[in-house]
């Protein structure tokens, strides 16, 4: 629902699923839902997700700027259809309370859209530590950084639509991708801070282009350090913009007693009787892209029964940091986080 750039890409493979149909697609923008309806082959298309939800479809895929997913997901719900959201599901823990407690309510399904959960290094690393290779995590470190790469679309940067800068773009990805792994500690606490750096000024250019730097009212930086129930830590960084030799770095490091891995490499080292020894888990090669893996898990859950492959009840934790670290930047010290 919306026919921006993710949502046309979601509809190229969602199309490719064998038994799913694409049925309507919504945008304010009428031409562009016009375009991206004949693009595809859909023969109704929609300015208002309102009327969208109101059709005969089973399910819905929300792709709106941030500050829409609530009402959106919402709105299909009541209407009795099962929701995959892009992420970040919401921009508060309330918000994603309010819509997971409703799903479970009426029995539908509500998946975040986590695509990098289905990248071949991800389950190889998730299958991995599942046999307890890794041993007892004790810290891990998270990183969604960019050179020049800042969106030049209202919607990421502009608060009253996106709900925050990078942390909730790009960091929101790498966080959920390693808590994966890590299965999910509880966190209680964290530090942070969040700044515009860059993105107000003119020192480094935009790759993407260039932005409304009026407009512009998220920070380009931020970073935490986080505090689970089980006495694990974790550090995350992300940015959109940034003095480094990188394009971009979407990486995790796990620290377990046993072994450590880092992603998206799957590169891993340990010690073997009493000898040091580093290794590579084999990843398979693949022509598939995750979003289409993504979209069939959600496909099959729907279809079969199943649990959904994101549970909100998983991605409550992730917003829970990200939330805390913006309250504990604007409070200038540690805050407990809430959930």
């Amino acid at each position: 629902m919306r026919a921006g750039s993710v949502g046309r890409n979601i509809s190229q493979h969602g199309k490719k699923i064998s038994g799913a149909e694409i049925i309507a697609v919504a945008d304010t923008d009428g031409k562009r839902a016009a375009d991206a309806a004949k693009e595809n082959g859909i023969h109704k298309y929609f300015t208002d997700y309102r009327d969208l939800v109101r059709e005969g479809i089973d399910v819905v895929d929300i792709c709106t700027p941030n500050r829409i997913h609530t009402g959106a997901v919402i709105s299909a719900l009541n209407a009795g259809k099962h929701v995959i959201c892009e992420k970040p599901l919401s921009v508060s823990t309330a918000e994603v309370r309010k819509m997971g407690e409703l799903a479970d309510k009426k029995k539908l399904k509500l998946m975040t859209a986590q695509h990098m959960r289905w990248m071949p290094s991800t389950t190889a690393i998730k299958k991995w530590a599942e046999t307890g290779t890794l041993g007892e995590v004790y810290h891990a470190r998270v990183r969604a950084f960019r050179r020049a790469f800042i969106p030049t679309a209202p919607g990421f940067i502009h608060g009253k639509l996106s709900g925050g800068g990078p942390c909730m773009d790009i960091g929101v990805h790498a966080l959920d991708t390693c808590l994966h792994v890590m299965g999910f500690p509880k966190p209680v606490r964290v530090t942070g801070v969040a700044k515009t750096i860059f993105a107000k000024g003119y020192t480094i250019p935009g790759m993407w282009g260039e932005w409304d730097r009026k407009l512009m009212d998220v920070e380009d930086f931020a970073a935490g350090f986080v505090h689970f129930d089980n006495g694990a830590t974790m550090t995350v960084e992300t940015a959109w913009l940034s003095h480094q030799e990188e394009s971009e770095d979407f990486s995790f490091r796990v620290y377990g007693t046993k072994a450590g891995v880092q992603w998206p490499t799957a590169k891993y080292s340990t010690v073997v009787n009493s000898v040091f020894a580093d290794g590579q888990l084999f990843m398979p090669k693949t022509d598939v892209w995750p979003h289409y893996e993504e979209i069939k898990a959600f496909y099959d859950c729907v279809t079969q029964n199943r649990p959904t492959p994101v549970p909100w009840t998983e991605t409550i934790k992730v917003i829970a940091i990200l939330e805390a670290i913006y309250r504990s930047s604007d409070k200038e010290r540690e805050v407990n986080v809430k959930f």
